[in-house]
């Protein structure tokens, strides 16, 4: 899937040390480890942030400005539009009573920005002061924490153990990873019906019980990794889509996400609601590229091609977005055995690294690839699958590198038969 397998993991040290570990061996585990860190594990922290946050109970007489204003801002994320999403959420920080639930979606807001596009520019620093102010709630002065504080604590330790990831700190982001589950779960049993609690932990037990046998061999040292449970992963998100609520179409984006990823058998569900979340959200690009990689991990690439339609339509024409249209395009050529027209050709010529995301560097080299072999440039088209082969992107899949190897030995791209 052409998308960040937004990914990541963390070890005890303590442990790894207690163990007396020589420095060699150490220095491999933690090499396996930080690969399978960005691979598997930062899915839990990063698809929480594009689509969560504390739902809280408000008091007062500001209560319906501000469950409004919460409303507006999701809604504004699921449009794709986050610099209103931004301003609103400063509206909300203005009021005492939501200043929290403002500080909370305006760091989910800015690193799923991130997410899809580390280049984009805020202060480290301003959001790591704002995870504190966040992680407080969890100890309020000379009483016990509600369970929506506890939320929003569990809120603020996530975003932080995602800044801690981005930035190598592997230790500090399974710190806060496990402290925000700790969080989440304390908020649930002091409040069962705080059901939008649900949504990350159905996540976090979903992403344990599908985690990767060498990950799951070294579980026992990786404390922040939840036990899995199948009786409460997917279906803690479903209850989340039948409430109908603020969350629930968040939910289902995350519910889709999750089956691309993990649970094929259940890709139909996913095409299902992510063609209605499209139809509801035609601006969210985000959503048009889910929706085309269900496609594509169904092997419906006639589908996956003329979903890329409405994501050209409706994404800005200077978006990686376009771009990475373009590349699922090709994609889906190849296994039509279709030719690539020569408006997609002359695109590829003038698309750059820096127009496309860190994450899909390799997708699109690969691509170029595959245009080269549609154009008979065999040496052209080698020498990008060997680039690919050589890259040490985390993200690159076993699919995407057995591709680019099988590219080395025969053409990609091969018309179907005339006639």
């Amino acid at each position: 899937m052409l998308s960040p397998k937004y990914r990541a993991p963390t070890p005890q040290f303590a442990a790894l040390c207690y163990l007396s570990l020589r420095r060699t061996t150490l220095e491999s585990f933690f090499k396996i480890f930080d690969k399978h860190f960005m691979r598997f594990i930062l899915p839990i922290l990063i698809t929480t942030l594009l689509c969560c946050s504390a739902n809280l109970s408000h008091a007062g007489d500001d209560d319906q400005i501000i469950r409004a204003l919460e409303k507006d801002i999701l809604t504004k994320r699921l449009e794709g539009n986050y610099p209103q999403a931004l301003a609103l959420c400063a509206k909300l920080k203005a009021i005492p009573a939501g200043e929290a639930l403002g500080i909370a979606l305006e760091l989910d807001t800015q690193l799923t920005a991130l997410s899809w596009d580390d280049q984009k520019v805020y202060s480290t620093q301003d959001m790591i002061q704002q995870t504190n102010r966040l992680i407080k709630e969890c100890k309020p002065k000379r009483k016990k924490p509600t369970a929506d504080q506890l939320f929003l604590c569990g809120r603020g330790h996530f975003a932080r153990a995602y800044l801690s990831a981005m930035e190598g700190k592997f230790y500090a982001a399974g710190t806060h990873g496990s402290d925000a589950i700790d969080a989440f779960e304390a908020a649930l049993n002091q409040d069962p019906g705080l059901t939008d609690v649900k949504l990350p932990l159905g996540m976090a037990y979903f992403y344990a019980d599908h985690l990767p046998a060498i990950v799951k061999l070294m579980a026992p040292l990786l404390w922040f990794i939840p036990t899995g449970n199948s009786d409460k992963s997917l279906p803690y998100i479903q209850e989340v889509m039948a409430t109908d609520g603020a969350y629930a179409d968040a939910a289902r984006f995350i519910y889709s996400d999750l089956i691309i990823q993990q649970a094929p058998e259940l890709m139909p569900d996913a095409i299902q609601t992510l063609q209605g979340l499209t139809e509801r959200y035609p601006m969210n690009p985000r959503l048009h590229l889910a929706l085309i990689g269900s496609y594509a991990y169904s092997d419906q690439w006639r589908a996956a091609y003329d979903a890329i339609g409405p994501l050209r339509l409706n994404a800005d024409p200077n978006s990686a977005f376009q771009s990475i249209g373009h590349i699922w395009a090709v994609y889906s050529l190849k296994y039509l055995k279709q030719p690539i027209p020569q408006d997609l050709e002359k695109a590829f010529l003038i698309i750059g690294p820096e127009d496309i995301p860190g994450w899909a560097i390799d997708w699109f080299t690969l691509a170029q690839g595959l245009v080269l072999d549609f154009q008979q440039n065999r040496s052209g088209a080698i020498e990008k699958y060997q680039t690919v082969l050589e890259s040490e992107n985390n993200f690159n899949s076993g699919w995407l590198l057995e591709l680019a190897k099988t590219g080395l030995d025969e053409p990609l791209f091969i018309l179907a038969p005339e006639g």
